[in-house]
């Protein structure tokens, strides 16, 4: 009985300590601005970024992300500039288009962090795509989650988008109201003025340098061709997940995407340094 009263406790020792929640930390970029991210568990990094009006809380800790990846990951959810609990400057222009993956790029370099699996929805996986051009060598995976690569020309993006299933998802998760909270209407704007005014100057995707497995998460009703069908056409390693009946608003919150990236990044670790 003893025995048992034993195993029971440390069962439940061990059940708190992975539950913990994620470590609050500040980095300063170069042009002064304090992100905000979120850190837990130890080993090969993984840096999550969220969706515009979502933050790292809401769209990775609420829905379990974090916490299954911190597993056997040392996982980073950053807060965007103008949202979450980074740093709000007021004047458009600290929000160019190039400032938010030039932010990944900076906090990898000041956390030491050479390489690194990447996910993000939707406006998070906007800014994986100019990475996969500026920085291909410091990306271990990308994933795409509700969004992806278009197809440059109007014709073939008009034709892909045709494609894809109409509709909006019927029956959301529950989950799926926690996840969009940001509610800084004017920070929301800048954001929006800035982006608009000055916008990428990243260089094409050469896709012979994308060596690396590329995965879309996208809901039915949230154009997945149009979002993938250049990848799918110029990427060697690349798959899709589609979730049935999920919409942009929602896919996020259904379980089957928690479950698909996790997979994903744990399937595509580099082994482990051999002892000499």
């Amino acid at each position: 009985m003893r025995g048992v009263l034993i195993l029971l406790f440390v069962a439940l020792l061990g059940g708190a300590a992975h539950a913990q929640a994620p470590a609050s930390r500040f980095v300063t970029v170069s042009d002064g601005t304090r992100i905000h991210y979120l850190e837990a568990g130890a080993g090969t990094p993984v840096i999550l970024l969220h969706g515009s009006t979502g933050t790292a809380q809401s769209n990775y800790v609420t829905t379990g992300i974090l916490q299954a990846l911190a597993a056997n990951h040392r996982v980073l959810a950053l807060d965007f500039r103008g949202q979450g609990r980074s740093d709000r400057p007021a004047t458009p222009k600290r929000y160019a288009s190039d400032r938010f993956p030039q932010d990944v790029l900076e906090i990898m370099d000041q956390l030491g962090i050479g390489k690194a699996h990447l996910a993000g929805y939707s406006m998070g996986g906007e800014m994986i795509a100019p990475l996969l051009a500026l920085a291909p060598e410091r990306i271990i995976t990308a994933t795409f989650g509700g969004s992806g690569l278009l197809e440059p020309d109007r014709r073939a993006d008009a034709a892909a988008l045709a494609q894809d299933p109409k509709g909006r998802d019927g029956d959301p998760p529950p989950l799926a109201r926690r996840l969009w909270v940001e509610r800084d209407l004017a920070a929301l704007r800048a954001m929006e003025q800035g982006r608009r005014a000055q916008p990428p100057t990243t260089p094409p995707i050469d896709p012979r340098k994308v060596t690396f497995p590329v995965l879309a998460i996208i809901g039915e009703y949230d154009t997945p061709t149009r979002f993938t069908a250049l990848m799918r056409r110029s990427l060697p390693d690349f798959r899709l997940v589609v979730l049935k009946g999920r919409d942009h608003a929602t896919a996020l919150a259904d379980p089957g995407y928690r479950q698909a990236l996790v997979a994903f990044i744990n399937a595509h670790d580099p082994p482990a340094p051999q002892d000499p």
